[in-house]
C-alpha cells in the first residue's frame, strides 16, 4: 500500500474539544496573546490586504497544507456571524484576490474554503478567520471536502459505540 493509499483514522476520544475550549478561554482572557488580533504571526509570510481584512500565508502554519492561508478581519470579532455587511463584502473581495494570486503562482486544481465557528466547530482562536486551502488532483485526500471528513469521523464514532 502506498502512502497515498493508506486509510485515514480519527481518534475521537473527546479531548480535542476540551483542548479547543481551553485555547478559546485563554485567548479571551489574554487578548494580547491572540495571534490573529495582534497580527504577530503575520510576519515572515506572504500577505494581501484591503481596508477591512488581511490574507496571511505563513509557512509555519501550513501543517501539511502547502500554500494555505487565512483571511482575517482587522477589526477584532469572534466569528463569521459577527461580520458587518462591509466586512463580509471585504472578505469576499479579498478571497477573489487570493484565488487570482494562487491560480497564477501555484495553479491548484481546486480549493477548500471554510470557517470554523466556536470550539465545537473547530475554532480555537476567538477571531474570525477564513481558511483558504488550495488542493491538487495529486493530493492523498483529493476529492474529499470538509463534509467528507466530518461524515467519516461521525461514522467511525458510531462504529465504536
Amino acid at each position: 500500500m502506498t502512502d497515498q493509499a493508506k486509510p485515514l483514522f480519527f481518534n475521537l476520544d473527546g479531548t480535542l474539544l476540551q483542548k479547543r475550549e481551553r485555547e478559546w478561554a485563554h485567548h479571551l482572557a489574554q487578548p494580547d496573546e491572540n495571534p490573529l488580533t495582534t497580527r504577530a504571526d503575520f510576519a515572515g509570510g506572504f500577505t494581501l490586504e484591503n481596508d477591512l481584512c488581511v490574507y496571511t500565508q505563513n509557512p509555519k502554519h501550513f501543517d501539511g497544507l502547502p500554500h494555505s492561508g487565512l483571511i482575517v478581519t482587522k477589526r477584532p470579532c469572534e466569528t463569521v456571524f459577527d461580520l458587518t455587511p462591509a466586512e463580509a463584502a471585504a472578505v469576499h473581495a479579498l478571497l477573489h484576490e487570493v484565488r487570482a494570486y494562487l491560480d497564477a503562482t501555484v495553479q491548484p486544481d481546486g480549493y477548500t474554503v471554510g470557517w470554523n465557528v466556536y470550539p465545537a466547530g473547530g475554532q480555537h482562536i476567538p477571531h474570525v478567520h477564513l481558511h483558504v486551502i488550495p488542493r491538487w488532483n495529486t493530493d492523498a485526500a483529493a476529492g474529499a471536502g470538509a463534509r467528507y471528513f466530518l461524515k467519516a469521523a461521525a461514522q467511525a464514532a458510531e462504529r465504536r459505540s
